[in-house]
């Protein structure tokens, strides 16, 4: 379980970007931070995972206190997982090499275990194992960071934008990899998204920045529906006769 209390965040002497954000995410559900640029949805996913320390507020793992511990830390002590947006591969190194670097803490047959089962479970970058990662499509070069993500067995993964500059078909295998990922080990994700009608439909819930506060939370099935979430944050309108579900609308 990830509950992150009030927090407050920002960069150098400059301004609050987070003003107050209450977020929860439990094991076996994906939440997703969506909002416009410049809401505060990356420095929220930073905060979690350890990039970025809160001014205030508290972010806790399993109940306890986190809000002050280092990337790695997390990543050790936490099993935390994190995707970032770009530079998310090694071009120069090898598949197998790329997925490797992310079980350097375990022992090594504990590693060499887990690099075979992923191997079973993405057989496209298995047929690829020795090529360098610059020869890889985007979707798969995405696929590739998730794998070295995963070898680590982590608790929770966090993902920023992991449909960034990908074609629709390729996006749409991300998401349904990020799905499968869920639905088979029950991890705890939380991902921030630009593509918001993508992202909610694997969503279980989602969050909505706006100027560095939550704006709308709710069940992702219930703010694709909603009138007032897809004209401000979605850019569409929903047909005339869709009803418009119960949210839990903040401020």
């Amino acid at each position: 379980m990830i509950r992150v209390k009030n927090v407050r965040a920002g960069y150098g002497d400059g301004p609050d970007i987070l003003g107050g954000i209450d977020l929860t995410a439990a094991a076996g559900e994906i939440v997703t931070i969506l909002g416009p640029n410049g809401c505060g949805k990356s420095t929220l996913l930073k905060c979690i995972a350890g990039f970025v320390r809160p001014r205030g507020g508290t972010v806790e793992m399993d109940g306890s206190d986190v809000s002050n511990v280092p990337v790695h830390e997390k990543v050790t002590h936490h099993r935390v997982g994190f995707v970032p947006q770009t530079d998310n591969v090694f071009s120069t190194l090898t598949v197998a090499d790329n997925i490797l670097l992310g079980a350097r803490h375990l022992p090594a047959a504990e590693c060499h275990a887990r690099y075979a089962e992923l191997m079973a479970q993405y057989p496209s970058l298995a047929s690829k194992q020795d090529r360098k990662a610059s020869a890889l499509s985007g979707g798969e070069r995405q696929i590739l960071s998730l794998a070295r993500a995963l070898i680590s067995d982590p608790k929770v993964l966090l993902l920023d934008e992991p449909s960034a500059g990908l074609s629709p078909l390729m996006m749409h295998e991300v998401f349904a990899a990020i799905a499968a990922i869920r639905d088979r080990t029950g991890m705890c994700i939380v991902m921030v998204e630009q593509n918001a009608f993508e992202a909610l439909g694997v969503s279980d819930r989602a969050y909505v920045l706006s100027l560095g506060k939550v704006a709308i939370e709710g069940r992702s099935e219930d703010l694709l529906a909603d009138p007032a979430m897809r004209h401000l944050y979605l850019g569409g309108e929903p047909p005339a006769a869709e009803r418009r579900p119960r949210l839990a609308v903040v401020g």
